[in-house]
């Protein structure tokens, strides 16, 4: 039930939230490097940084939870301790993949 939950929620914030940062990113992008530096200022603050860390998170969360129901969509995993484990490791893998993309992304490429 709360891989269930967390699909549906997080596609939602990510519509919501992802479309708001997109615009905002493309209308600065758009405007001139004044408005794409107030961007840039935005979302490097920490409240930036809790935004897009929680859009990816919930990407992932999205994504693993859109996997494990296309392998129950063609018939498998429908066994009571695979869907449970599943069920389990979706919600943990997105959170292990969360924290590899952000140390990649603020200690990877030679920051």
């Amino acid at each position: 039930m709360l891989v269930s939950i967390l699909h549906r929620a997080t596609g939602d914030g990510m519509a919501l939230v992802g479309l708001g940062v997109l615009v905002w990113w493309l209308g600065a992008l758009a405007s001139g490097p004044a408005a794409y530096e107030t961007f840039l200022w935005a979302a490097s603050s920490p409240l930036g940084y809790v935004v897009l860390v929680g859009l990816s998170w919930a990407f992932f969360t999205h994504m693993m939870s859109g996997l494990r129901h296309f392998v129950l969509d063609v018939g498998a995993g429908y066994e009571l301790d695979t869907n449970r484990f599943w069920s389990i490791a979706s919600p943990i893998i997105a959170v292990l993949l969360t924290a590899c993309l952000w140390a990649y992304i603020l200690f990877g490429k030679g920051a």
